[in-house]
């Protein structure tokens, strides 16, 4: 459960945003580095892969979490802790706006340091769309926020606290690479999304809102479905340990 500040989660989420976003820069100067060192050109959808999990095992880390005393980054994770019940209505919306304009500032921050400091071969910052379509897009995202919000509480844990949150990068990145950005890349962070169209200066258009919508829908949709599992689960829980009182 988050037990950050508001303050801390606009921070944290842009500090993320923006090194999420510097992702492609890493690859680039990487790329040339191990064409040296191996003599092999790399592949490029292993490199970014690759960085992305090395990114998010910082992100989801223990010094991390202290650091940022807990934040989300992702609006979905409020949305989720809500319906469960562990926070009240109040901090959830709180927090979700929090990841939302963090996400973006972070996100026109990077935008601003490419139009500065252009990079020769780096198109920048594009507007994030479903290669399948909004129903298909919105049902893949779905089942990667079901997936991977499932594995987190009922998986991650087995690995402990120090494991866990690496366990948790790589289980994301695994999804990916199933679903192959075939539907909807499996970003399960619709304010990524959102901020690639503000960046992009359109968010009125109804080609954008429907953007925007199949990810916030699709995501949200899986927090739900692991809220629903939670909630037929309880109840066998419960029997489950008055059976062991009992004994």
């Amino acid at each position: 459960m988050p037990g950050t500040t508001p303050a801390r989660e606009l921070a944290s989420s842009a500090f993320m945003s923006f090194c999420m976003n510097n992702i492609a820069v890493e690859i680039a100067l990487a790329t040339p580095l191990i064409e040296r060192v191996t003599g092999v050109a790399p592949d490029h959808t292993q490199l970014l892969l690759t960085f992305v999990f090395l990114n998010l095992c910082f992100f989801f880390g223990p010094f991390y979490g202290r650091v940022s005393g807990g934040a989300c980054n992702n609006p979905t994770v409020y949305f989720l802790f809500w319906l469960l019940g562990e926070i009240p209505g109040a901090s959830a919306a709180v927090g979700f706006a929090c990841t939302v304009v963090g996400t973006a500032a972070g996100t026109f921050a990077y935008g601003l340091l490419l139009d500065a400091l252009p990079m020769a071969g780096y198109a920048g910052i594009n507007a994030v769309k479903a290669a399948a379509g909004p129903v298909h897009g919105a049902l893949a995202e779905a089942a990667v926020a079901f997936t991977n919000f499932l594995f987190a509480g009922a998986i991650q844990p087995m690995f402990g606290d120090v494991m866990g949150p690496y366990a948790g990068a790589f289980f994301y990145v695994l999804t990916v690479m199933v679903e192959r950005c075939e539907y909807s890349c499996g970003f399960m962070n619709p304010a990524v999304v959102l901020a690639t169209h503000a960046w992009d200066g359109d968010l009125t258009s109804a080609a954008s809102m429907m953007d925007c919508a199949t990810y916030f829908i699709g995501a949200m949709g899986g927090a739900a479905a692991v809220a629903g599992v939670n909630a037929l689960a309880k109840p066998r829980k419960a029997a489950g340990a008055e059976k062991k009182k009992e004994l």
